[in-house]
């Protein structure tokens, strides 16, 4: 809703002269109609490693949800060794997002270069005006959730907010929240939230 209200009243990208693609271009979408059979159907894969080699993400979570049943019901027993070995698993891949992150800035400094080259320097000025709508609904944004904090906090969501501040920064420079939440789950556990 704020989202919708900031996008009204201050129009980001006015401006921009972006030439839009034809009326009859190929989209290569599939398109067609959905029934309910088809989509539940479609929900359950024919093999796990099909279902991420093609990207299928509501196959992936139907069979996450039934294998972490199934792990829950055998964690004492034989499932000990597998949750540990996930639980590593987890820490590893968010080693690797740390390392991919460190590169970002190159990638962010690639694809304003490219634009810039396209549509010249004055680019700059509509992205400036993007860049302020955008800031100006982060602070209303974030004036809320500090309100809804501290309803449920008091006055320790200050010191959640200091805790916080370092992965809020990455993912804030980085426009992804992926990027900030290795740090987000370790400081959320300094701050003493339970990591399950």
């Amino acid at each position: 809703l704020l989202g919708l209200l900031m996008a009204n009243l201050l129009a980001p990208g006015h401006g921009m002269n972006l030439p839009l693609p034809a009326a009859d271009a190929a989209s290569n979408l599939k398109t067609g109609a959905l029934n309910l059979r088809d989509f539940i159907a479609h929900m359950f894969p024919k093999s796990f490693v099909e279902a991420m080699a093609t990207n299928e993400v509501l196959q992936i979570v139907v069979f996450s949800l039934f294998f972490g049943f199934a792990l829950g019901t055998l964690k004492d027993g034989v499932g000990k060794p597998v949750l540990a070995g996930i639980d590593g698993l987890g820490h590893i891949m968010l080693k690797v997002t740390n390392y991919v992150m460190a590169f970002a800035p190159l990638g962010v400094f690639g694809a304003v270069s490219a634009v810039i080259s396209a549509q010249g320097l004055g680019v700059l000025v509509v992205y400036a005006k993007l860049l302020g709508s955008v800031y100006a609904a982060l602070a209303l944004l974030w004036l809320a959730l500090i309100a809804g904090g501290y309803f449920f906090l008091g006055r320790d969501v200050f010191r959640l907010m200091r805790t916080l501040r370092a992965p809020l920064m990455i993912g804030f420079a980085t426009a992804s929240s992926e990027s900030a939440y290795p740090k987000v789950i370790d400081q959320l556990t300094r701050f003493g939230v339970k990591p399950r």
